[in-house]
């Protein structure tokens, strides 16, 4: 998506779009009876100037004002759709180190790389009998999955709209052609299906290798597949040997690198901007998980809006998995089992003494057999979690409970 210089991106806003001029003009005439009629140029200026304040899902209606070009056209960065899954000899393209993002759907594993979120973004594919989106956004890193299921069970295809939002990957339904999706947010901002969201799924994000570990029957997608939508010459682009290098430099690690505006709010400046952390909300509560500010094997007890929260966190493999505490009618609390380092992490509940492995599986006492739920969430930079969240509470290093 890089294709503007950066200092320009940054002016806001470049060129006005009449439409949304004419929508904060009418904007502004409502209730110019307050004020004096020199005032008015004044109004018309702080509608445009000021971002916007209240919580992102009341405010969709005026999204679209806020996107800007992402340097390509729509299909310009083309998604895979149904590729070939592998088993992991098979993926030569991949080291034990990359990370991957991983999927269970009716006990069916996969792992979709961050090599192929680099280059295509978006995975539409079919997991254990249902059909998901797998989407990529370098410029954030964040890897969200949707259940794409039609209504009429058929398959929901999304591509890359080729815009951005607070320098985001913006989605577009293929079937209508119409809707877009900014990613992080996952709800329709225009036509008949403004309002509506997908339904994210959970996804683990973490090394190709400890997914194999965690899921050793996995399969995985294969690079350079998945493209019959396109002509030869853009599948010919998409070599195997053109998944072997990260595209954006030193984007990851340079703070000040944010290549798109961000418009919605002034993100916060309470973190390092590319700080990853783990995003959650609830009942219109968000809180973030530094993952610089959470210990090795971390076993945090939390609570997010109306839902008590087990957030597990392995910094060797930068992973981190959020599962509700509550099994069957039971408020549960947990604690490492010990900080040797082992991996996968182990830890037991307090109330019953049973041991969790860290599939959120109870392995050992009373509650053997048992599942946690784990959370829909996703990773983000901290500056793209905190543009569309920016008073988002931080983790406070509570909910520790120290080894038995």
């Amino acid at each position: 998506m890089v294709g503007e210089d950066p200092q320009q991106s940054a002016s806001w806003p470049r060129s006005f779009d009449v439409q949304w001029l004419a929508c904060l003009y009418n904007r502004a005439s409502r209730i110019a009876f307050l004020v004096p009629d020199a005032m008015a140029p004044i109004l018309l200026a702080l509608f445009i100037a000021v971002p916007l304040r209240a919580d992102i899902y009341d405010r969709l209606g005026e999204l679209t004002h806020h996107l800007r070009s992402g340097g390509v056209p729509r299909d310009g960065i083309p998604a895979m759709t149904n590729p070939q899954p592998v088993a992991p000899a098979d993926a030569h393209y991949l080291a034990d180190l990359d990370l991957v993002l991983g999927v269970v759907v009716n006990g069916d594993a996969r792992a979709y790389p961050h090599r192929l979120g680099w280059k295509h973004e978006v995975i539409n594919d079919q997991l254990g009998g249902q059909y998901i989106s797998v989407t990529f956004c370098p410029l954030t890193s964040t890897g969200l999955v949707f259940d794409a299921t039609a209504p009429d069970s058929g398959q929901i295809e999304l591509g890359v709209s080729g815009m951005v939002l607070n320098s985001n990957l913006v989605l577009y339904d293929r079937h209508d052609e119409k809707t877009l999706y900014p990613q992080m947010i996952y709800a329709g901002i225009n036509g008949a299906h403004q309002g509506q969201r997908l339904q994210l799924l959970p996804v683990v994000e973490t090394t190709w290798d400890l997914w194999r570990t965690l899921h050793p029957h996995t399969t995985v997608v294969q690079a350079s597949t998945g493209l019959d939508h396109y002509p030869d010459y853009i599948r010919a682009m998409y070599p195997l040997d053109a998944y072997g290098h990260y595209p954006y430099g030193d984007y990851r690690s340079n703070h000040e690198m944010i290549i798109f505006p961000l418009t919605t709010t002034r993100p916060s400046d309470r973190l390092p901007a590319k700080e990853m952390v783990l995003g959650l909300r609830d009942a219109g509560e968000s809180r973030a998980y530094p993952f610089s500010r959470m210990p090795d094997n971390a076993v945090i007890n939390d609570r997010v809006g109306d839902r008590a929260v087990l957030v597990l966190y392995d910094a060797e493999t930068a992973t981190a998995i959020p599962y509700s505490r509550v099994v069957g009618d039971q408020l549960l609390t947990f604690r490492i089992l010990s900080r040797t380092g082992d991996r996968p992490l182990a830890f037991a509940d307090v109330e019953t003494g049973s041991g969790w492995n860290m599939l959120g599986e109870a392995l050992a006492g009373p509650l053997k057999g048992a599942q946690l739920e784990q959370i829909p969430a996703y990773n983000s930079m901290w500056f793209g979690w905190s543009s569309y969240w920016p008073q988002t509470r931080l983790w406070n290093g509570e909910g520790l409970l120290p080894p038995p």
